[in-house]
C-alpha cells in the first residue's frame, strides 16, 4: 500500500493549521500519534456550502478540500482557493453525477447534463460510458482548477465515482498527465454497517469493493492515499466517548475524515443527504478539539501524505 509512512511526522507548522494535543487521554507515550486530514468535498457547488467550507478552514479545523468544477459557485470556490494558497490543500472533486458537463458528452447525460450517480454508475458497470468522453470531461474539470492558479494536492470525486471501472483507469492516467500525486481511496476499513438502511449498507459494500480494486490499481503507480478514510456522519453516528476515539484510531495514520460542511443557510440554499450545519458547528466546537486530543490526533493537509 502507498501510503504516507507512519514513521514520519507531520508538523503543525507545515500543515497550517492550530496545534492540538499530541498526546491522547490515556497519556501513553508508546501510542504513536495519528496523523489526520480533515477533507471537506463540494467546494463550489453553492455559495454558501463554500462559504461554510472557508469558514472551518480559516479556524483551522479543516485542513483540505476538493474544488467541484461546475457547479454554480465553482468560480468563487477557485478564486477563493488560489488566494488562500497552500494554508490548505486543495484538489480537484472530479463530478460524473451533477450539474452540466464541461464537454459535449452524450454518454454522460442528455442535453449537457450529467445522469444521477445511481444511472452512471450503472452504465459504468456495463460498458455504456465512452472511455472517451469520460477522459475529456475529467481533463476538462482538472484543467479548469488548475488554470484558476490552484495547486492541485490530490484528486477524489462527487459521490466517490472516480473508483468505477473503467472511470479508475482514466483517473489514474489523468494524475499522471497533470503531475497529481495523491488519490482518495475510500478504504473504511473497520466501519461497521450494524444498524445501517439496507440500501446504505449496499451501497458501503460495493464502494469498499470498488476500493480494493482501485488500490489493486494504484499498487502498480507511484500515487500515494491515505491509509484510511471515514466520514465524519459516522463519527457524529456514534456515542460521544471512546467509540469515536476508536473510529479515528481505526483508520489508520495517515487517515482522511471526510466532511461536508456548510452555514445555516447551506441547508435551506440545497437541503441534502447530510446537515451540513450540524457539521459545521461540531467541527469548530470544543468537542471536536477534545476528540482530537483524546485519540492522539495531530491534523494535517494532503501535501503531507
Amino acid at each position: 500500500m502507498r501510503t504516507a509512512a507512519s514513521s514520519s511526522p507531520v508538523s503543525r507548522a507545515a500543515a497550517g493549521v492550530p496545534g492540538v494535543a499530541e498526546k491522547h487521554e490515556s497519556g501513553d507515550p508508546a501510542r504513536p500519534a495519528t496523523t489526520l486530514i480533515v477533507n471537506a468535498d463540494d467546494l463550489g457547488e453553492t455559495a454558501e456550502i463554500t462559504r461554510g467550507i472557508l469558514d472551518c478552514i480559516d479556524a483551522g479545523v479543516v485542513t483540505s478540500t476538493t474544488i467541484l468544477p461546475n457547479m454554480p459557485a465553482t468560480e468563487l470556490a477557485l478564486r477563493e482557493a488560489a488566494a488562500r494558497g497552500r494554508r490548505a490543500s486543495f484538489g480537484v472533486h472530479l463530478n460524473l453525477c451533477e450539474g452540466p458537463t464541461l464537454t459535449r458528452a452524450p454518454s454522460l447525460g442528455p442535453g449537457g447534463a450529467f445522469r444521477r450517480k445511481r444511472a452512471q454508475a450503472l452504465r459504468a458497470f456495463t460498458g455504456r460510458l465512452d472511455p472517451r468522453e469520460v477522459e475529456g470531461e475529467l481533463r476538462a474539470q482538472i484543467a479548469r482548477v488548475r488554470d484558476a492558479g490552484v495547486q492541485i494536492s490530490h484528486l477524489d470525486s462527487h459521490k466517490h465515482l472516480h473508483q468505477l471501472p473503467g472511470v479508475a483507469e482514466i483517473v489514474i492516467g489523468l494524475a499522471g498527465e497533470f503531475g497529481i500525486e495523491r488519490v482518495r481511496c475510500t478504504l473504511e476499513a473497520g466501519a461497521p454497517l450494524d444498524g445501517v438502511r439496507p440500501l446504505s449498507a449496499l451501497s458501503a459494500l460495493v464502494r469498499r469493493r470498488l476500493a480494493r480494486r482501485f488500490r489493486r490499481k494504484l499498487a502498480a503507480t507511484a500515487l500515494r492515499y491515505p491509509a484510511g478514510t471515514f466520514d465524519l456522519a459516522r463519527v457524529l453516528s456514534l456515542p460521544e466517548g471512546a467509540r469515536r476515539v476508536d473510529l479515528l484510531r481505526a483508520a489508520g495514520s495517515p487517515a482522511e475524515m471526510v466532511c461536508h460542511p456548510g452555514t445555516r443557510a447551506a441547508d435551506l440554499e440545497k437541503p441534502g443527504s447530510c446537515p451540513r450545519f450540524d457539521e459545521y458547528r461540531f467541527l469548530r466546537s470544543e468537542g471536536f478539539r477534545s476528540l482530537l486530543g483524546r485519540a492522539g490526533a495531530r491534523l494535517a493537509t494532503f501535501w503531507e501524505v
